[in-house]
């Protein structure tokens, strides 16, 4: 399974925002122990950076960068990409570029919180972190 995780579940992780760590943590440790195979894309590794250097410090930022980038896949953006999420039916640009660059990676699904996003017609399923945990544990 190949699955794409939104920037909101990633930075629940690491910042350990509550009550939303502990799952977000979860899958990151499943993909890093190899269960399936987990992207992030290109523009959310630069926000995430920019995110822990006004947090905490550069140096932070590059030791949780190298983190992700040693343990997961980054899917690129490209012009295209942008093209083609435009012509998505989902009001916001941002998520709609996560589906495409999930598409393009061969996901099967998008984790995200997002609330919007998970109401939005995603050519690529976006879950709930807890519901795609339960799906693990039914193991389909």
């Amino acid at each position: 399974m190949t699955i794409l995780l939104d920037s909101n579940v990633i930075l629940d992780a690491l910042q350990e925002r509550q009550p939303f760590d502990a799952e977000a943590k979860e899958i990151l440790l499943r993909a890093q122990n190899g269960e399936f195979t987990c992207y992030f894309t290109a523009y959310a590794a630069t926000g995430i950076f920019y995110l822990y250097t006004k947090a905490r410090d550069l140096k932070s930022a590059r030791q949780v960068l190298d983190f992700l980038l040693a343990a997961y896949k980054v899917v690129s953006v490209t012009h295209e990409d942008c093209i083609n999420a435009m012509s998505i039916p989902i009001e916001d640009f941002e998520d709609a570029l996560v589906s495409v660059c999930a598409k393009k990676a061969g996901a099967d699904c998008i984790i995200s919180r997002d609330d919007q996003y998970l109401r939005e017609n995603s050519p690529v399923q976006v879950i709930e972190p807890k519901d795609y945990l339960s799906r693990l544990m039914k193991g389909s």
